[in-house]
């Protein structure tokens, strides 16, 4: 092979690795879901109770074929009740938890 055979060769691999780095770098800006089933129990006769995160809160649901019902909000994804005030300690752990949820790791 000649010089200029190298040349063009190394410049449409250089072509082919930046174009695949910048879909790689596409795929990875994609937004995190919000929406996420942590947990999910069959009842029979296809009906279920699930536990949902949406954000940082967490719902009770039950569903049939035919209905989906909110059965409770549970306490949010950092641990803490409704209504109830944010311990100090708790805002690392909640960090930790954000921390994990980007990674994709299950509630």
């Amino acid at each position: 092979m000649t010089t200029e055979t190298l040349r063009v060769s190394a410049s449409v691999f250089r072509v082919r690795v930046i174009a695949l780095w910048e879909r790689v770098l596409r795929l990875s800006r994609r937004t995190p879901r919000r929406l996420r089933l942590c947990e999910s129990l069959p009842l029979g006769d296809r009906r279920f109770v699930a536990v949902v995160e949406f954000e940082a809160a967490r719902f009770l649901v039950g569903g049939t074929p035919a209905s989906l019902v909110l059965l409770s909000r549970l306490s949010d994804a950092g641990g803490r009740a409704e209504g109830e005030p944010e311990p100090a300690s708790w805002k690392r752990a909640k960090a930790a938890a954000m921390v994990s949820r980007r990674r994709g790791e299950t509630c």
